[in-house]
């Protein structure tokens, strides 16, 4: 996003969402921040405190997020979460197409006022839900817009930014659900398994409440605490978010402070723990149990994790 290349070119946070209205003399209540901006070279990598929902429109260059680097083009679209650092480059300096973009800039707050003022049955809260989710731990989105839908959209929501006829702001409302919409869907799409079912009201109301708690990487722990035994896989937990094995990863460990390996592999320690001062299960069973059955590495992950081995714990004073 480019609002004003030179005030961010060395690598500031950007300005705050009420000062980014300011510049454009809108009133501080504008639910969205719409430009169409050139990429240059000029800005920095840098956060945002809003949610940026951005779409290359003509031309090709890079995306920097985080610590990856994407190729982009026409129809890349972005959900960028709060606080995560990115920048746009074209991608030549030399003389041909720009790299023009769409952003369509709203905090985090507004997400839930515009989707869930919607009627219950509409869904709105189930999908703010799961947008925030991503927000709050930090999972940015990448996905193709397809027959130009958000091509459209994002025409009309500029139209109506610059043009500001009579009733825009309600219009502006309207095309960013739509957007968000749109967004909900393509993420979807790349997890056939969150995609909630048409057939029935009924099968309708059981995806609506299994998939928010899918959506989240808190419920990929909650799941693991639960079941540590289970098979467990970071290429599954990664499709369950809907995100790459390695986006979760760094995901996870935001979450948790420890590698996915390593957390189930202590989750399942101390499920062993407990399962030692419980009864007189053999040590053999219990590894089992615990969902090892090589005992040898059992016996030296149990101690790398406690400092002492099974039958030393299982006798120690409680």
């Amino acid at each position: 996003m480019s609002t004003d290349p030179t005030r961010f070119s060395k690598g500031e946070r950007l300005l705050p969402f009420s000062t980014l209205l300011e510049t454009v003399g809108e009133p501080p209540d504008t639910p969205v921040f719409i430009n169409r901006a050139r990429e240059s070279f000029e800005l920095l990598m840098h956060a945002h405190d809003f949610i940026e929902i951005c779409m290359v429109t003509e031309g090709s260059g890079v995306h920097y997020i985080g610590p990856d680097r994407l190729s982009v083009s026409r129809g890349d679209l972005f959900f960028i979460p709060v606080g995560i650092t990115h920048v746009f480059r074209p991608k030549s300096a030399a003389k041909g197409r720009p790299l023009l973009m769409y952003n369509c800039t709203l905090p985090a707050a507004h997400i839930g006022k515009l989707l869930q003022a919607l009627p219950a049955a509409a869904g709105g809260a189930q999908i703010a839900d799961a947008l925030l989710q991503l927000n709050e731990t930090g999972q940015w989105l990448h996905i193709r817009d397809r027959n130009e839908e958000g091509q459209h959209l994002f025409h009309r929501l500029h139209d109506e930014f610059t043009a500001r006829k009579p009733g825009y702001t309600a219009s502006l409302c309207a095309a960013t659900i739509e957007l968000l919409v749109l967004v909900y869907r393509r993420w979807l799409e790349a997890a056939p398994q969150l995609r909630t079912s048409e057939e029935t009201p009924q099968r309708q109301r059981q995806a609506s409440q299994t998939l928010q708690p899918s959506a989240s990487m808190q419920h990929i722990i909650e799941q693991i605490d639960a079941d540590c035994t289970a098979e467990l896989h970071v290429a599954d937990m990664a499709a369950k978010l809907g995100i790459s094995e390695r986006h979760f990863q760094r995901g996870f460990k935001k979450a948790t402070g420890k590698t996915f390996l390593d957390y189930v592999q202590s989750a399942r320690i101390d499920l062993s723990c407990k399962l030692l001062l419980r009864g007189d299960d053999k040590i053999s069973d219990i590894a089992a149990r615990a969902g090892y059955a090589d005992m040898k590495f059992f016996h030296e992950l149990f101690k790398k994790k406690t400092g002492v081995t099974p039958r030393q714990y299982r006798l120690s004073p409680n």
